[in-house]
């Protein structure tokens, strides 16, 4: 006989939860991470990565401003709110960075993604790191994804 299935903890349906965001945020955002992917590329960045921040995040926030300025990062956020009074659409940056520079970086804030970045790059794709909820994951994104 089996043994019963465990209950999820609070915390493994939190994560859940949270990877589900990051899942939806990147899928809602195809198009830029295609275009910012193909940018990547044009400025001859080496096999790019593309972080997806969610800017009305905590963390997603904080990457955006330290790239691009907490006044640009709040502005944009305001504005994105005035267009959306449904508040059912999110502020979202993004922004192609090489591999080895994820190598070198992500752990530091994302140690759990570390493993990611030991291996290659997809073959049949390119990586994306989706930062919303409160941390982030990374996501295989299929070339053919693009005509989706």
């Amino acid at each position: 006989m089996s043994e019963p299935a465990e209950e999820p903890t609070e915390n493994s349906t939190a994560e859940d939860a949270a990877q589900q965001a990051q899942q939806e945020l990147l899928e809602s955002c195809l198009d830029l991470v295609f275009d910012t992917f193909d940018e990547g590329l044009a400025e001859n960045i080496v096999d790019p990565v593309v972080f997806v921040l969610d800017c009305e995040d905590e963390i997603g926030e904080q990457i955006a401003s330290g790239w691009l300025g907490s006044e640009a990062v709040r502005g944009a956020v305001a504005e994105q709110q005035l267009q959306d009074d449904s508040g059912e659409t999110t502020t979202a940056y993004a922004r192609a960075v090489s591999m080895a520079e994820c190598r070198r970086e992500v752990p530091i804030v994302f140690p759990y993604l570390g493993p990611v970045f030991a291996g290659d790059p997809p073959a049949d794709g390119f990586l994306a790191i989706a930062v919303a909820a409160g941390g982030a994951s990374v996501f295989t994104v299929p070339m053919s994804a693009r005509e989706a």
